[in-house]
């Protein structure tokens, strides 16, 4: 039954997420994106953690160096192009919201085969026994080293060895003009949209955030995990202070309604809507106000509701009511 209910729940993320991108608001939205990864990820639901941390290591290097070669076949034109403008040209969610199914295994912000490594990493962990300190700290150890081995590699590659003089001189594709020294520095404050230029296979050893290389995914994945690793030990710490993490914990427990109202959110600001009303505010701060208002409704839901979320309810019933009807 839970292989279907992930298979449901994808659905449902699939159809809510395209019609938040049909909104138009500067946010690459992420829930369609998520409803591939769901998909693929059921092949491992009932695998051993040592298997789907062995494949999340295994794609987190194929995965990016694939995704390269691919692209660069597609970018130089040939059978594969015209077969991926066929595919976009009947492709329903790119007709609706410019967001198909070519963007999310390859192409887009979030494609599968780049992201993947992150969801597999999660479901491993999700098999430990995180209320051990030991396997905590041991978390955080796995995060840091394979984080400082991700970032110091390609410093080393890009700063040391003149990666980043040779990418400098490579054409932007976005622009059509060459990056130069301060456009590809700024990539590093800005980050990419999901995938690097097919340029040059050097692309490959930079850690501009969110750009889906092997070094970047390592680098990422193993903050992330250190992280996950010293938030449980921190909350534990805590004791009877634990209320300090407890907005932090409503957030993640109704993830699913704070991501969609943040979206909501900066649509309104985005159409005046807000303009000469009493949340005039809420558009004048705007990066304040989703997150101070994230935080108070969620606690809020949490303390005085005490159930799952507006949006997490209804998909928990959906799904599990569909899951037990299907042989």
């Amino acid at each position: 039954m839970a292989l279907w209910r992930v298979v449901v729940r994808a659905v449902v993320l699939l159809f809510l997420g395209t019609a938040l991108t049909m909104l138009g608001t500067p946010v690459a939205v992420i829930l369609a994106y998520y409803a591939v990864l769901f998909v693929f990820t059921c092949m491992l639901l009932t695998e051993r953690w040592q298997i789907i941390a062995g494949a999340a290591a295994v794609l987190g290097v194929v995965g990016p160096v694939v995704s390269f070669w691919v692209r660069s076949l597609i970018d130089a034109g040939g059978t594969l192009k015209s077969v991926v403008d066929t595919v976009n040209a009947y492709d329903p969610f790119v007709a609706l919201a410019d967001d198909g199914v070519v963007n999310f295994l390859l192409t887009g912000s979030y494609p599968a085969i780049t992201w993947l490594p992150f969801v597999f990493a999660g479901l491993a962990i999700g098999r430990l026994d995180l209320r051990q300190t030991r396997v905590r700290w041991r978390l955080v150890a796995l995060g840091t080293v394979l984080a400082a081995a991700a970032y110091t590699v390609s410093w080393l590659a890009v700063r040391v060895f003149g990666v980043d003089a040779r990418l400098a001189a490579t054409v932007d594709p976005a622009t059509g003009e060459v990056f130069g020294t301060e456009g590809f520095d700024q990539l590093f404050v800005e980050g990419i949209g999901g995938t690097v230029p097919t340029t040059d296979w050097a692309w490959l050893l930079v850690t501009v955030p969110h750009s889906g290389t092997p070094l970047d995914v390592y680098g990422a994945g193993g903050v992330a995990i250190a992280v996950l690793g010293l938030c449980l030990i921190v909350a534990d710490a805590l004791g009877r202070a634990s209320w300090l993490v407890y907005p932090l914990a409503s957030v993640g427990a109704l993830s699913l309604t704070t991501y969609v109202g943040h979206i909501l959110v900066i649509w309104l600001d985005e159409n005046d809507v807000l303009d000469g009303t009493p949340l005039f505010f809420v558009s004048e701060w705007l990066s304040l106000t989703v997150l101070v208002g994230s935080l108070l409704f969620a606690t809020v839901w949490r303390l005085v509701v005490k159930r799952r979320g507006p949006l997490e309810w209804p998909l928990h019933v959906v799904s599990s009511w569909v899951a037990k009807r299907i042989p």
